[in-house]
């Protein structure tokens, strides 16, 4: 087996082990990674056939491997153990003091064999078609480029590190955008944006007016499909959206290793960007 940087040709491969498995990925997920951090980068290559891949992204000191994937009919053979040892090496060689992903149901023993330890799981719920509510009194508003470095700032001991880069690229890609600011400063954000055939609503970060935001996006979304990913640390964040008409459908666990500081505050995050992006 010969790991080798992961290049523009690998990502209708990488999408497509994906779709099997039934993830919700676009090939525009694998593609942001790479933009990012192309040498964080891995595809695993068996007698000149791609079988595997990893990305990573690093938001300062947190390190998120944003993807790791084998074709099925190659498991079994350590190339998924040989991608994330090649990813996680490389973050930390990048000065990270903390690494962190999702893991799937059944991909958590691989992980823990890394020493990656569970944080907390993230509930994914949906909400089917149906009116919108109306929206929630607060100092909510349209979200513009403008207000990223106060959004960063304000997201920055929430997610665990500064990750601006990435909140202005998901800023770009979220038609529908609310900030919650006052006297006292940013209360909160919202983003949510098409993904397949449903709205993906996240990151949703905010210690108060949570209601607010997410009725305001749901006032914008319309009476359209939604999605949302929740960690069972915010008990408020499940609350709120199952009384919204959100139900679970899936559930993935996020990991960490190293330093516990990078975990941030997740009784703050009441729906994360998705698993590629933390």
């Amino acid at each position: 087996m010969l790991i080798r940087p992961f290049c523009p040709d690998d990502v209708a491969f990488a999408a497509h082990p994906s779709e099997l498995e039934g993830w919700s990925v676009a090939a525009r997920d694998y593609e942001s990674p790479v933009q990012y951090e192309p040498q964080g980068c891995f595809t695993a290559q068996v007698d000149g056939e791609p079988v595997g891949v990893a990305l990573t992204v690093t938001y300062g000191k947190l390190g998120w491997v944003s993807s790791l994937v084998v074709k099925q009919a190659q498991r079994g053979h350590g190339y998924g153990q040989a991608l994330l040892d090649r990813a996680v090496a490389y973050l930390f060689d990048r000065g990270v003091r903390t690494v962190g992903l999702d893991a799937t149901p059944g991909s958590a023993d691989l992980y823990l064999r890394s020493g990656f330890q569970p944080a907390f799981d993230i509930l994914y719920l949906k909400r089917p078609p149906q009116p919108a509510p109306n929206a929630s009194a607060g100092p909510v508003g349209p979200l513009r480029a403008r207000d990223l470095h106060a959004v960063t700032m304000f997201d920055w001991p929430c997610f665990g590190s500064g990750r601006g880069r990435a909140l202005r690229g998901l800023l770009q890609l979220s038609p529908v955008a609310v900030l919650a600011q006052d006297g006292a400063g940013v209360g909160g954000y919202l983003m949510a944006r098409v993904t397949h055939d449903h709205w993906t609503i996240g990151p949703w970060v905010c210690t108060r007016a949570a209601e607010a935001l997410l009725t305001h996006a749901l006032q914008a979304i319309g009476a359209e499909p939604a999605h949302v990913g929740v960690p069972t640390a915010n008990a408020a964040a499940l609350q709120l959206v199952h009384a919204h008409g959100f139900a679970e459908y899936y559930r993935e666990t996020r990991m960490y290793q190293g330093d516990p500081e990078g975990i941030g505050r997740p009784e703050c995050i009441h729906a994360i960007a998705n698993s590629e992006k933390g």
